[in-house]
């Protein structure tokens, strides 16, 4: 077998030094061919990082607006007219930009642009701004070398542009305009020229080792290309053998890396099934709750309904109150399922501005039943209550929490909740702990036991996750905490004291919303009836027997029944009998929809409502697309269900009446 002697005789050569011009770094001489694709290759490198960095630069551009509102109030309006109305807008143009195919183009203009858009935005913050407050802006300029020489990944030649001309324009602004006292402008150009400098030996270094890497890699690839030439020469020298051992090598390595995928992929699909499984069980459980809950606060909610339409106009007040806080109770009820399902499918809570007042009065009616007699419980609420951005839920669960954890403080020797709701305004200083909260307008409750207090030396732990001083059995741990993060969810925050033997006060602040809770008062109109015949299905008797008498009231002709089987029978014997169908969607045997298909394969078009306490297979949008005239969530008032017919039947019905 023939030797291969030099690396001469098989094409190698030494790689060459690579040609750079000292100031821009462009490739020169024989390598200026490789400049165009050098910037290409800079620019699809980079382009993530760029993205983040104008993301970022959009983010602490705006965040520093707060800085705003605390170093110069009486300015701020000015200053957030730069940081919103020019600057950030800039700055997100400029990432919205990068998605154009004209990016690359005009890439490093765009970046001389925005640093100098940037930083005239920044020496104008430090016009505008009082001393001393304008001081702080100075750091800003600091900043924004730092990004536009280290972090957008701008050429040297277009930074360092970019950085003399921001040193230029402080030094114009701060002189003839600002007119800067001499030792703080002597103080200042010591540290943007030293910056300044500072990030020319970053960037220069960042794109001379980013040309050095290219054309590393630009060699490199011409000597794999010379060295799959001499490959090929010597795989003819000793073709049999090679193509036996890259055989072996190739299957060898093959099937370890095929083990390993497949032991990754199995603990990989492990673990995806484990969550699977607790999160399908959560929502089968909630799913299940959620259906027959349901149905039995449409039960409670539809007589209820029925009963108040049924009283006499001049009846017994007492008794209308009452039946219209058990429609209320029951939509709380309602509202409350609603957040088990949302918990299960990890949907976020939607916040309203709503009345606090009314909320701690229902509550505190819960609580009082719940706890001894031997607590007397005091009620404080004040007439004039701002509105807050909050979960009504949530407001009921922190009163029901603290409330508890009072009475536990005095279950032996009985004692004085006392429960304050009152406008109030904090100023720093005013005995908060640092920084906890934004001054300004809240709304603060106040929950006071006289009970036997919380020892100073584990206070400060009260509000972690799983701390309890309670027996086993009788507390999780969780009740402070939970309060704790809902309140901070709300920008709130809540203060403790307490002496050991002196009883515990816990003062609960909900930030004042911008805007007063809006309200719907409006006479409803009585629901709409008519006289059509409609088939009614549940598999529960007594809905049946409640959609019954709701229909009846409205006039219409109602047939009810509890089997689906039975209901198609009756629907076959002779199917324009009814103008309607109504039917549940889960039943045995048959569901719902199936019943609804199998109708309207006898009578086409023919007009069905499906109703359910809970479906994965159903809801208004599917219902729509499968033809069905209607979809009902249980719980459902009187006026739901008759609005719903009333759409179903449409031309269908003989007589609509208002």
């Amino acid at each position: 077998m023939e030797e291969v002697s030099s690396e001469k005789e098989l094409g190698l050569n030494k790689p060459s030094a690579m040609k750079l011009r000292t100031l821009t770094l462009s490739f020169t001489g024989k390598d200026a061919p490789l400049e165009d694709d050098f910037l290409d290759y800079y620019y699809r490198s980079g382009l993530k990082q760029i993205r983040y960095a104008l993301l970022l630069a959009v983010f602490f551009y705006g965040i520093f607006g707060l800085l705003d509102a605390v170093l110069v109030p009486e300015k701020r309006n000015i200053l957030w007219l730069i940081r919103y109305t020019v600057v950030c807008p800039v700055l997100f143009g400029a990432f919205l930009f990068t998605f154009a195919d004209r990016f690359g183009k005009y890439i490093q203009p765009c970046f001389l642009l925005i640093l100098i858009i940037g930083g005239v935005g920044i020496i104008g913050m430090i016009i505008i701004a009082p001393p001393p407050a304008n001081f702080s802006y100075y750091a800003g300029l600091i900043l924004i070398f730092m990004f536009g020489y280290t972090f957008i990944r701008a050429r040297f030649i277009w930074a360092a542009a970019a950085g003399w001309i921001i040193v230029v324009l402080y030094e114009f602004f701060a002189v003839l305009i600002s007119h800067t006292p001499f030792p703080v402008l002597i103080n200042n150009n010591f540290f943007f020229i030293s910056a300044n400098i500072i990030g020319m030996f970053a960037c220069y270094s960042i794109e001379y080792y980013a040309r050095k890497d290219f054309y590393m890699e630009q060699l490199l690839t011409k000597e794999q290309e010379k060295v799959r030439q001499v490959n090929r020469e010597l795989e003819n020298r000793v073709k049999q053998r090679t193509l036996q051992l890259v055989k072996t090598n190739q299957d060898l390595n093959k099937e370890i890396e095929t083990n390993h995928l497949a032991e990754k992929e199995k603990m990989s699909l492990q673990h995806q099934l484990q969550q699977a499984q607790k999160m399908e069980a959560i929502g089968t459980l909630a799913g299940g709750i959620a259906h027959d809950f349901n149905n039995i606060l449409a039960a409670i909610m539809g007589y209820t309904e029925m009963t108040l339409i049924q009283l006499p106009v001049d009846g017994d007040r007492k008794t209308k109150q009452n039946l219209d806080k058990i429609l209320k109770a029951s939509r709380r009820a309602s509202d409350l399922v609603n957040r088990i399902l949302m918990f299960s499918r990890q949907k976020q809570q939607k916040l309203e501005t709503i009345a606090v007042g009314p909320i701690i009065e229902e509550g505190l009616a819960l609580l009082r039943a719940s706890l001894p007699k031997q607590i007397e419980i005091i009620k404080e609420i004040s007439t004039e209550l701002d509105a807050i951005r909050a979960d009504t839920t949530q407001i009921y669960q922190i009163l029901m929490n603290l409330g508890t954890n009072a009475a536990h403080a005095m279950e032996e020797a009985g004692g004085t909740l006392t429960i304050k709701l009152e406008n109030t305004v904090l100023t720093p200083g005013k005995g908060l702990h640092a920084f906890s909260v934004k001054p300004g307008k809240y709304v603060k409750l106040t929950v006071k036991d006289t009970g036997c207090g919380i020892d100073q030396e584990i206070i400060d732990r009260i509000f972690d996750p799983y701390f309890t001083t309670k027996e086993p059995g009788k507390g999780t741990g969780m009740g402070l905490s939970v309060i704790h993060g809902i309140v901070k969810g709300y920008n709130g925050t809540v203060e403790v004291k307490s002496c050991k033997g002196e009883g515990t006060c816990f003062e609960v602040f909900f930030p004042a919303a911008d805007n007063g809770v809006e309200t719907e008062e409006k006479q409803e109109e009585p629901p709409p009836s008519g006289n059509a015949n409609i088939l009614c299905v549940d598999d529960e008797g007594f809905l049946v027997e409640l959609a019954s008498q709701i229909l009846e009231q409205l006039q219409y002709h109602v047939k009810g029944v509890n089997s689906p089987r039975e209901a198609l029978e009756i629907f076959k014997e002779d199917p324009h009998r009814f103008d309607l169908l109504i039917t549940d969607m889960t039943m045995p045997y048959m569901s719902g929809l199936q019943l609804a298909k199998a109708v309207m394969e006898i009578r086409k078009d023919f007009p069905v409502i499906i109703c359910t306490g809970f479906s994965e297979q159903i809801n208004a949008d599917s219902a729509r697309k499968m033809g069905l005239s209607g979809f009902l969530m249980k719980p459902f008032s009187i006026r739901d269900m008759a609005i719903a017919v009333q759409k179903a039947l449409g031309k269908n019905e003989v007589e609509i009446k208002h």
